[in-house]
């Protein structure tokens, strides 16, 4: 049975909105000397200290994209430069399906399949998908890094194995739970009652990178809002390397028309 393939620009905007959602500006490494080791202000500062830094990042992944009116599996390589730039693409059946480069303020996406492009800038996601939008919160989220919307007001109790940490404000409910032991990051999830929107993130096989940094090499990213309905994005990378530069060539070949999407 043939597969209809869905527009790669649609599923790319989804899935930009999807990490948008569930990612903000992470917080600077603090200092944990005499706080309780189970206490929120030492989890928070904790979570803080362990974020994964890198001024250059590659690496593939192997992407499964299920939403209420799609479902695709793909292959990426993602580089990103610090505070600069992500570049994307994605590959099916071993060919360039389709490219993408998200700056501090655009997101341009080249259409393989139709010969198109796009640019958008990241206010569009806001608007569309009622979303903050910044490179650092994207930045965020693909190197696993822990979202911080607030820093103050957290509670903190033992489920075993795991620490959990949560907090709720006037609009958001935010939860995090780590590993009692290493105190590493395993699900972190988000939700706005007022606007019905959840998101939560689930990390999972970390692995030690050259610099004694741990990353999550497999992530579960579940959300349900009324923009996008239901989506689960599974992610698993490998080929990862950190701090090597890389080659984020991206150009708009003249034959290509602009979008109407």
């Amino acid at each position: 049975m043939k597969v209809k393939i869905p527009r790669i620009q649609q599923l790319l905007l989804v899935m930009t909105s999807v990490m948008l959602l569930s990612a903000c500006s992470a917080s600077k490494k603090l200092g944990t000397t005499g706080l309780e080791r189970d206490s929120p202000e030492f989890l928070l500062k904790t979570m803080a200290t362990n974020q994964v830094n890198a001024q250059w990042f590659s690496a593939r992944a192997k992407i499964d994209f299920d939403g209420d009116d799609m479902s695709v599996g793909a292959t990426a390589t993602i580089r990103m430069l610090k505070d600069s730039l992500i570049w994307v693409s994605v590959r099916k059946l071993g060919f360039e399906v389709v490219r993408a480069k998200i700056t501090r303020d655009s997101v341009y996406i080249l259409d393989r399949l139709s010969n198109s492009y796009d640019i958008k800038d990241l206010n569009y996601l806001q608007k569309t998908y009622n979303v903050p939008a910044s490179l650092e919160m994207l930045q965020a989220i693909v190197l696993g890094n822990p979202v911080f919307f607030t820093t103050s007001g957290f509670q903190s109790e033992q489920v075993e194995p795991l620490l959990h940490l949560f907090g709720k404000s006037a609009r958001m409910d935010t939860h995090y739970w780590l590993d009692k032991k290493s105190y590493r990051l395993q699900k972190m999830s988000f939700e706005e009652p007022q606007d019905q929107r959840l998101v939560q993130m689930q990390l999972e096989d970390y692995q030690q990178l050259a610099d004694n940094q741990n990353f999550s090499y497999f992530r579960i990213l579940e959300m349900n809002s009324r923009e996008t309905g239901k989506v689960k994005v599974e992610m698993k990378y490998s080929q990862l390397e950190i701090n090597i530069p890389k080659d984020v060539q991206f150009e708009i070949p003249d034959r290509y028309t602009r979008s109407s999407y």
